[in-house]
């Protein structure tokens, strides 16, 4: 029995960080579907801040992010017996932090956004996955949030939000009221960036499951998972006339949607789940750009928060034994843990990047935004443009 249990327990280990492994590839995913929607002259500087970002929560993380999330004794010392564990959740609070770079492309500046990150990841992120998966009052009071639509999605995308609307738009993107199209240099990379999105997803949602052990629940997972990304997909699609861009992010939007519900939904509550967040997502954004005059330059605002926020109350919904689901989910609990999440995340965002923005200030100067951000590193991404620069060497 006892050598059973140690199986138990080493293959749950081996099946956290194979999750873990894929959720760090997302890394990769989000930089190509950011650096695609993004000037070339910007690129070098949106790969540096993911690298940064990435190091930062990676240690902040590690020291004090996850000892306040599950309520450790000792700050500072994750015990070896938590290491699986760690590494799964120490990228669920990279995901949460980086998804805010896309909101923020093109003019923020690299060390006060780094400043950020080390302080949504050590202890803004680590509060609310307390909150919900730690044991804390989201928890208690049946908040269900399985792989992180609220916790991860709406929460990162609050903050990019937030943050974008802090920073302002970028020098151009408005003239007389109107929106004028900034157009990325590489749709091709925003699309490639979707699809290893959507190949990590899997790490993101079936390495939600608790155990080994529960490897049926994981099944159901998948296949939801699989649906909910065809649903966005078919939603973007359809809204959007066929954009590829839009059909890329719906991809997103979609599995974004599911995260909360994957385990207690029936796949076609997952498919229409994933379909609503997909024709959400070219009308927020359109929404958000037109009218708001916010620039949100990667649709952060409707892929994450928007798509987390309506996966959060789908979850409270398509859950109920009457449509198919599981059951053990209510939809007042739903409603009051989006609520408390989009209010520390909005909260901490007005705080952290309003106080930055005060003090030593968040956005780059003009020259420089105009020239490109990469300008001030004397870097080119591209050969074809790299003579340019009087500096370069071969």
């Amino acid at each position: 029995m006892e050598e059973m249990l140690n199986l138990t327990d080493g293959l749950t280990a081996f099946f956290f960080i194979w999750a873990a492994v894929l959720i760090f590839f997302m890394k990769v995913g989000f930089a190509m579907l950011e650096i695609g929607q993004i000037r070339v002259k910007n690129t070098g500087t949106q790969l540096t801040l993911k690298f940064l970002d990435l190091a930062a929560v990676i240690v902040v993380y590690y020291f004090i992010g996850y000892s306040i999330a599950y309520a450790l004794p000792n700050i500072g010392i994750v015990p070896e017996e938590n290491y699986a564990h760690f590494m799964k959740m120490l990228m669920f609070a990279a995901a949460a932090v980086t998804i805010m770079t896309g909101a923020l492309a093109e003019r923020v500046k690299i060390v006060p956004y780094i400043i950020a990150a080390i302080i949504i990841g050590g202890f803004g992120y680590p509060i609310v996955e307390h909150l919900a998966w730690g044991g804390g009052f989201l928890a208690n009071i049946g908040f269900h949030d399985f792989a992180g639509s609220a916790v991860v999605h709406a929460f990162g995308g609050i903050i990019g939000f937030t943050a974008a609307y802090i920073i302002g738009a970028r020098i151009g993107k408005y003239r007389n009221g109107a929106s004028i199209p900034i157009a990325g240099h590489n749709v091709p990379f925003a699309v490639l960036g979707a699809w290893i999105l959507a190949v990590g997803w899997f790490g993101f949602n079936i390495g939600s499951i608790s155990s080994f052990n529960d490897w049926k629940i994981g099944l159901s997972v998948a296949v939801a998972t699989t649906l909910a990304m065809a649903g966005g997909i078919m939603g973007a699609a359809i809204m959007s006339k066929g954009d590829p861009l839009f059909i890329a992010n719906g991809a997103a939007a979609g599995l974004v949607a599911i995260c909360a519900g994957a385990d207690v939904v029936h796949p076609v509550g997952g498919l229409f789940i994933g379909f609503i967040a997909g024709v959400l997502l070219p009308v927020v954004y359109k929404f958000i750009d037109s009218k708001l005059k916010i620039d949100d330059v990667c649709a952060v605002t409707p892929v994450h928060a928007v798509s987390g926020i309506w996966g959060t109350l789908a979850a409270g919904i398509f859950g109920l034994k009457i449509f198919g689901g599981t059951g053990g989910v209510n939809i007042l609990s739903q409603f009051i843990g989006i609520f408390i999440i989009i209010a520390i995340a909005g909260i901490l965002a007005l705080l952290v990047f309003g106080i930055l923005k005060f003090t030593i200030g968040i956005r780059e100067k003009s020259e420089v935004e105009r020239k490109g951000l990469d300008s001030q590193f004397g870097i080119e991404m591209y050969p074809e443009h790299a003579m340019k620069y009087n500096n370069f060497k071969f």
